[in-house]
């Protein structure tokens, strides 16, 4: 029934255990940060991607394409990563998650395969990405990176003059307004886009809009 068959069931084992401890592992750096893809989703997803490999093994034994659930997997992942990419105020969040999701995949469809060297490999850079790149990254680039302000107003006193007045006071000019319904009763939100802005100064001007009338929470990301 074609190379799977002939597979001990040992090694299958290994095979999908290395795989889950694959995901596991990246999987407790994403729930440490509180992701909604955590320790289980990417345990969940390299397995996954482990057993429908080992199934395209068999499919190579026979006549159709071994490709084509290599392919479905892809396809699949996309879709989940997709699922956690969300959209806040002007700033897109979960793309770290969503590219963590599609490359435990591949490390998946590695452990499926018998290739324990990639998944080694494949791991070990993916914990590296997630952990001590995201270090580098904050203190190499954290100045061209721009800030969000999240600000909650009531909407009797909203007033965007008053705001870029604000800012323009403090010395820092918003790249982009957008306004949406705010969570509260009579409350609108308004983000604000702010270019070059280091971190403590972004606390900074949290503070002083926040002292602005009709303001009623700041947050900055």
């Amino acid at each position: 029934m074609g190379e799977l068959a002939m597979l001990p069931w040992q090694v299958m084992l290994f095979r999908l255990l290395l795989a889950a401890g694959a995901g596991a592992i990246v999987g407790v750096e994403r729930e440490r940060k509180d992701h909604a893809a955590g320790f289980r989703t990417m345990l969940l997803v390299s397995a996954g991607s482990c057993l429908f490999t080992l199934m395209s093994v068999v499919v190579a034994g026979s006549e159709h394409d071994p490709g084509r659930i290599a392919a479905g997997i892809i396809t699949g992942i996309g879709f989940l990563g997709a699922g956690a990419i969300i959209r806040h105020g002007g700033q897109v969040q979960g793309l770290t998650t969503a590219a963590s999701i599609w490359a435990i995949s591949a490390v998946g469809m590695a452990a499926g395969l018998g290739w324990w060297q990639a998944v080694i490999a494949g791991t070990g850079l993916m914990f590296l990405a997630l952990t001590l790149l995201k270090w580098v990254e904050r203190r190499l680039f954290r100045a061209v990176h721009p800030a969000f302000l999240d600000v909650s107003v009531t909407a009797e006193a909203l007033s965007l003059a008053t705001l870029r007045a604000t800012l323009a006071d403090a010395g820092h000019e918003a790249a982009a307004f957008e306004i949406s319904r705010g969570e509260g009763a009579g409350t609108c939100a308004v983000c604000a886009e702010i270019e070059h802005l280091p971190r403590e100064e972004a606390e900074k001007l949290a503070d002083t809009l926040a002292k602005v009338e009709g303001v009623v929470s700041v947050r900055v990301s």
